[in-house]
């Protein structure tokens, strides 16, 4: 009579224990399992960027913080992972800077102090023409309207990224004027080189390194024929001194897209492609850049 009692007790207790775990879900919670953060490197030189990698279980995207600005990431075709791009100014105070990855729906946050260090850029010295260094005030005026003009493109509020995998070279030359030098002309301290200088013979074509629009083209005193093309997500693109320009202003590239040919027009001594990449405002070595952005294929 008891066994049959305290069989059916434990019967009960059974049935209950088992309802409360699925009214509170106990029985029914699993962990999922946490985002994969990497970057390439957490120290970095001015002037430098880095790569950064998230790959999340649901394919959402990442809400990244750097430099008290957003940092755009775009997704690989699996939709899961996501590759965004930090940098440093090439004037920014070497210090450590904290880089904010948030994944909202689980709550899931991470902070990477990323260390900025000081880089000897050198100095190189150009004599040019005196017509091309002192300007007159017709000139100098033209030059404030064209700075203006450029600053504003540079400075639009960005979009969603438009590039897809790694970056390519605009084309295959060697450096002959390396980023971030300071400039002497004609014996008068200048800005520094914010770009690199690449040789190449007159009419050799120039390529879009990724996907994105063509922000603004025109023909300025120190660029000459130029391109900027927008990837998106606060990334940008630019082609100095250009023979020709083969694209017009709102057109839609694909990477390795010719978007003009080389030449020495605006402030150049000689045929060859000035190219600069800004990501968020930060002027950053290309060169750098491209070798950084393979990371993307190893992270």
């Amino acid at each position: 009579m008891y066994p049959m009692r305290t069989s059916r007790l434990m019967g009960v207790l059974i049935v209950f224990v088992v309802a409360v775990c699925l009214l509170t879900g106990a029985s029914t919670s699993v962990a999922l399992p946490k985002p994969e953060i990497t970057v390439s490197s957490d120290s970095i030189f001015q002037g430098d960027a880095g790569c950064l990698r998230v790959q999340t279980t649901n394919g959402e995207s990442p809400q990244v913080q750097w430099m008290d600005q957003d940092l755009f990431t775009a997704p690989l075709e699996n939709g899961k992972t996501w590759f965004g791009f930090f940098a440093a100014d090439l004037k920014l105070r070497p210090g450590s800077y904290p880089l904010v990855v948030k994944i909202p729906s689980t709550g899931v946050r991470k902070q990477i102090d990323i260390t900025v260090r000081s880089k000897d850029f050198g100095v190189r010295r150009l004599t040019l023409p005196k017509e091309l260094v002192d300007l007159d005030a017709v000139t100098l005026e033209r030059v404030k309207r064209e700075s203006a003009i450029m600053k504003e493109v540079l400075e639009a509020p960005p979009t969603a990224p438009q590039w897809k995998g790694p970056f390519v070279k605009p084309l295959s030359g060697e450096v002959v004027g390396t980023f971030g030098q300071a400039s002497i002309i004609n014996g008068m301290p200048r800005a520094p080189h914010s770009g690199v200088d690449l040789k190449a013979e007159k009419g050799t074509p120039v390529v879009s390194i990724n996907s994105g629009r063509v922000a603004l083209t025109g023909e300025h005193f120190f660029n000459g024929l130029f391109v900027v093309v927008d990837h998106g997500g606060a990334l940008q693109s630019m082609y100095f001194h250009l023979d020709k320009i083969l694209v017009q202003q709102g057109d839609k590239v694909t990477k390795g897209r010719v978007v003009g040919l080389v030449g020495a027009t605006g402030r150049a001594t000689g045929p060859h492609l000035h190219f600069g990449i800004r990501i968020n405002g930060a002027r950053i070595d290309p060169m750098q850049f491209m070798t950084v952005n393979e990371a993307m294929e190893r992270l």
